[in-house]
């Protein structure tokens, strides 16, 4: 017994050490394993155009993919899938049904390779859009006063339900802090929307007013009596 016991504890450090590499040589062997499944994944229908996708059904596809084992499970685990959809033949809203042919279905990961996908077909409710020039209104915190602000493009074109067409509407650019920008500047912000909107982004222009123009010169004018 004391042999035995002896055997298991001499030099335990190297032995542990031997086990663990064991094991991550397991882990990653078995992750970059090649492998075939079949996996239940939602997905996101989606169009080009003047359109935009209501609804759908039904909301998961059945996949038969290959590719490293990793991989497929993150898939299945998180989904992610979309599926282009060819432009609407028709001017009208509905539903529509769409044959799925592989190369519709886009997956996360190029390493995967697509062997089937079921249902062969999908419904997807769809909705005409309008095309709507609306301003852009700049979010800021810790503008000063007298500080002159200009939005370049000052407007946006937004894609809107034709229910909305009447609608009020404006697009508001992400916050941005300018309590420390040095005067002047150009910032390039996002515009944040629930609408599809061109441009994506726009420019900033922060300058001096009147009054802070006015204060400059002066200082720069009793600078130069000083002297």
């Amino acid at each position: 017994m004391k042999n035995v016991y002896k055997l298991i504890i001499d030099n335990i450090h190297y032995k542990l050490l031997a086990l663990v590499f064991a094991v991550l040589l397991w882990f990653l062997a078995t992750n970059k394993e090649i492998t075939e499944a079949v996996i239940t994944v939602k997905y996101s229908p989606v169009i080009s155009g003047d359109y935009q996708v209501v609804d759908y059904a039904p909301k998961k596809l059945k996949l038969k993919v290959e590719g490293y084992r990793k991989e497929i499970v993150q898939l299945k685990e998180e989904g992610k899938v979309r599926i282009i959809l060819p432009p609407v033949p028709a001017e009208k809203n509905g539903w529509f049904t769409f044959k799925v042919k592989k190369e519709m279905v886009k997956l996360p990961f190029t390493t995967l390779k697509l062997k089937s996908v079921e249902p062969k077909s999908i419904k997807v409710k769809l909705e005409k859009l309008i095309r709507k020039a609306v301003p852009v209104e700049a979010e800021l915190v810790g503008l000063k006063r007298g500080v002159s602000v200009r939005v370049v493009p000052n407007y946006a074109v937004i894609s809107l339900p034709e229910e909305l067409s009447g609608a009020v509407i404006s697009v508001r650019t992400e916050s941005v802090d300018v309590s420390d920008v040095k005067l002047p500047a150009e910032i390039e912000v996002r515009l944040k929307s629930n609408y599809r909107v061109e441009p994506k982004t726009v420019k900033i222009i922060l300058e001096e007013g009147d009054e802070g123009k006015e204060k400059a010169l002066r200082n720069r004018w009793n600078k130069r009596n000083s002297q």
